[in-house]
């Protein structure tokens, strides 16, 4: 469900058992509440109705007796007062028949000022009860109309503390319901984004709740996904991009010393092989006259001297000018030649690991790269050692690995390693240092490079990097 739906139908359900539970609760407790005033009051006017006719018997009562008493006093009066004269015979006896009859016609026909008074009285008492009637009748609407006021006051603030309280219930409900619905995953997404921003990773979301804030949670989790992916690739190709800047500022930098050592070079190595070539003939020319021995020695010293430099001077020559012919090849019977010409001691045991591979290049130079190659790591083995000959393709390329268990190479002396008259041999060994000069250029001349890996202790590992047959 949508986040808008499930803030309306929450809004709804709390509305309706707001109303549900005042409708239930608050209008029934006012009813009762009224029905108990009313009936007190009812109770209130019996009680005052009974009071005020008991008070009518009793002065009814009282008045009858009174009457009562009065006609009595009234009558024994008269009868005193009768005149027993009248009743008499002639005899002067009195007459007891006629003395009866006007006992009772005085008895049973009192004086008309009696039943007048009574009447008065009468009067007097009935009005008497009405006004009290009247009086109480108006105290019981003036209660009853108090009653009403007082109920439709309490009424009125029974409402409205309800409803108050209802919408206060309300609110708070709608509130918490905001809160966790809306408000909290919104603070959990947004404390999320400014740690992911502050540079901490692995930082997810949980997609669950709203449809729109499951879709944030989706998007936010995706996002960092792909930022983070992103980085990690940056990462790597950073790192790639220093080496191959690393790589490619040292092929730059040996290229340009080698450039500029190849041009000196070529200019010396001419102006040297002349004279060399100048003094190897004069020795080779006193050495055919067959001089005596004291002298021979010398001059077998200085032909060997100027051949050695002749060579020099070749090689330097060959290293500026290199123009490989290229042609198929076997790289497997290059490193065959190579090793055959070098001839390593039988205490070196050599493990060659070829791979089918075809390439395209000069052989007589590979040949004189890799011979040289073997050649160091002979030497620096000595009589004893392992010399591990590689051939592989990776990367579209064709891969040659000279690998040797000598002594190593120290870090100082690799960085200048390919420079020229640079030479690791120890022990009086013979070398100009162009060996590995040599090399890089005629590599460079076929399209590849070469590296070296070594520390002191753990050998030497050359790597030379060429097109492949396909590339070509």
């Amino acid at each position: 469900m949508s986040l808008f739906g499930r803030i309306a139908w929450t809004g709804a359900a709390l509305f309706s058992a707001a109303v549900l539970l005042a409708l239930l609760v608050w209008k029934p407790a006012s009813q009762e509440n009224f029905t108990a005033r009313t009936d007190g009051l009812l109770r209130d006017t019996e009680r005052r109705f009974g009071a005020i006719a008991t008070s009518l018997v009793d002065e009814a009562m009282t008045f009858s007796a009174s009457a009562a008493l009065a006609a009595d006093e009234q009558r024994a009066l008269a009868i005193q007062d009768l005149p027993l004269v009248l009743y008499e015979d002639a005899g002067g006896v009195l007459d007891g028949e006629r003395f009866r009859e006007a006992v009772r016609a005085m008895v049973t026909d009192p004086e008309a000022s009696g039943a007048r008074k009574h009447g008065v009285v009468r009067a007097e008492i009935l009005d008497r009860t009405g006004r009290d009637v009247a009086e109480q009748l108006e105290a019981l609407r003036r209660a009853q109309g108090e009653e009403a006021a007082r109920h439709g006051e309490e009424a009125a603030r029974r409402s409205v503390a309800a409803w108050g309280g209802m919408l206060l219930v309300l609110l708070a409900a709608w509130a918490v319901v905001m809160d966790r619905v809306v408000l909290r995953p919104l603070r959990e997404a947004t404390a999320a984004v400014g740690r992911f921003g502050a540079g901490e990773r692995g930082v997810r979301l949980d997609p669950t709740g709203a449809a729109e804030l499951s879709a944030l949670g989706r998007a936010f989790n995706e996002t960092a996904a792909a930022v983070e992916g992103t980085e990690k690739e940056n990462a790597e190709l950073r790192t790639r991009l220093e080496e191959k800047v690393r790589e490619r500022t040292a092929a730059l930098v040996r290229a340009a010393r080698a450039s500029t050592a190849g041009t000196m070079a070529s200019g010396v190595a001419h102006e040297f092989n002349n004279l060399l070539s100048g003094i190897l003939g004069c020795a080779n020319a006193a050495l055919e006259e067959k001089p005596p021995s004291p002298v021979e020695e010398p001059l077998a010293m200085i032909r060997k001297t100027a051949e050695r430099g002749v060579g020099i001077t070749r090689a330097l020559l060959r290293a500026t000018r290199a123009e490989p012919e290229l042609a198929p090849c076997e790289p497997q019977e290059i490193f065959a030649e190579a090793l055959a010409e070098v001839r390593p001691p039988g205490g070196i045991e050599v493990v060659g690991i070829y791979a089918p591979v075809r390439m395209r290049a000069d052989a007589a130079m590979l040949r004189q790269v890799l011979a040289n190659l073997i050649r160091n790591a002979v030497q620096a083995m000595g009589e004893e050692g392992r010399l591990e000959l590689r051939v592989a393709e990776a990367g579209g390329e064709v891969l040659l690995e000279v690998a040797d268990s000598g002594p190593g190479i120290e870090h100082a002396v690799r960085e200048i390693l390919f420079e020229p008259f640079v030479t690791t041999r120890r022990g009086g060994r013979e070398g100009a240092g162009l060996g590995l000069f040599l090399a890089d250029r005629l590599v460079s001349a076929h399209g590849g490079r070469i590296g070296v890996e070594s520390e002191p202790g753990k050998g030497t590992r050359f790597r030379i990097h060429l097109p492949s047959a396909r590339d070509s």
